[in-house]
């Protein structure tokens, strides 16, 4: 969301007690759990149709290689459009996940507007379905990404209620977790979503970015502001409790982030604003925050009316998708 809304104004003090509901158990954050470092997954480029996704392994380390002299933003061809995004409902998509299980589909859901569901739909925009996610409460969606369970296991789709344009939420925050599925083995919701809350160690924050790292499995958050862009790693084990985040990262871009992707392997970094896609490499052994130190190359940023959303494919390619009623479905490819 590039700025708060009238209607969004008059909800906001209504839903304040929601929001703070989100806390799940317990009034004390606690520590963020330890997570398992594993491998990336070895079929980098190839669709996963496995059940578990970039387990824990002894396997080389399969990332992306750059050319001396290059960056990662060399290997990237021209964007092009691959489609317009058919329903109609879909107006504000905030955030973009490409589908680990199954080829071809790519989710999304709206901003502060809707209620807790999902958007399916093909590279062409095709629509595959809308989706409920039960037990959700979707204050101000901002950001979503695919990735593992906190054990490096499975694939999910991680949705980030983070947004908090009016500084209202006690710097607490929430994502909610749901199985990554085939669309069409479903009808009209998810079987389950898990919450997971997490906390601010100083306050409030507006975000509206945030990938899930794979190798460490965890969620990291990129915060909207045009002077700094901090960035927070927090735990996604799901056991009701809520975890403080952590500061690893603080940018200086020049310009809000409005979304963020890490690819499948967990070696590019995206981070995207209005009118830029900054990336990063990652190399074997590197922490997200030590690759983030690095200075970013600029990609491809694909001309939108309002883009908030970025998302890798398993073959390095990014997506994205505009705000607005029928937005074009833009790809970016990887030509290394």
């Amino acid at each position: 969301m590039r700025r708060p809304s009238v209607a969004l104004i008059l909800i906001a003090a209504a839903a304040l007690a929601v929001v703070l509901a989100v806390r799940v158990t317990g009034d004390a954050p606690s520590d963020i759990a330890p997570t398992t470092s594993v491998a990336p997954d070895a079929n980098v480029g190839q669709p996963d149709t496995t059940a578990a996704n970039l387990t824990t392994s002894t396997t080389a380390w399969t990332g992306l290689t750059v050319p001396v002299g290059s960056t990662a933003c060399d290997l990237y061809g021209t964007w092009a459009p691959t489609g317009t995004v058919t329903n109609t409902d879909l107006t504000e998509a905030s955030g973009l996940a490409v589908s680990r299980t199954t080829p071809g589909v790519l989710w999304s859901h709206n901003d502060s507007r809707d209620g807790p569901r999902l958007y399916a739909f093909r590279s062409d925009g095709t629509d595959l379905g809308v989706f409920d996610v039960p037990g959700g409460f979707a204050f101000d969606w901002e950001d979503m990404a695919a990735g593992p369970d906190a054990n490096g296991q499975g694939n999910f789709l991680y949705m980030g209620d983070i947004g908090d344009n009016f500084d209202i939420r006690e710097g607490v925050i929430a994502l909610h977790r749901v199985e990554d599925l085939d669309p069409a083995s479903m009808t009209d919701r998810f079987p389950h979503s898990d919450p997971i809350a997490l906390e601010y160690p100083e306050g409030n924050h507006d975000a509206e970015a945030l990938f899930i790292d794979p190798i460490d499995p965890s969620v990291y958050i990129i915060t909207k502001s045009r002077d700094q862009a901090l960035v927070y790693r927090g735990s996604i084990e799901v056991n009701g409790a809520r975890t403080r985040l952590e500061l690893m990262a603080t940018l200086f871009l020049g310009a809000e982030v409005s979304g963020a992707d890490i690819s499948p392997d967990g070696s590019v970094i995206a981070l995207r604003g209005y009118r830029t896609v900054w990336m990063w490499t990652r190399s074997e052994g590197q922490t997200i925050a030590q690759a983030l130190a690095a200075e970013p190359c600029e990609g491809q940023s694909p001309t939108e009316t309002q883009g908030e959303s970025i998302a890798f494919d398993t073959n390095y390619s990014y997506w994205t998708v505009s705000e607005g009623l029928s937005p074009a479905v833009h790809r970016v490819p990887f030509d290394g």
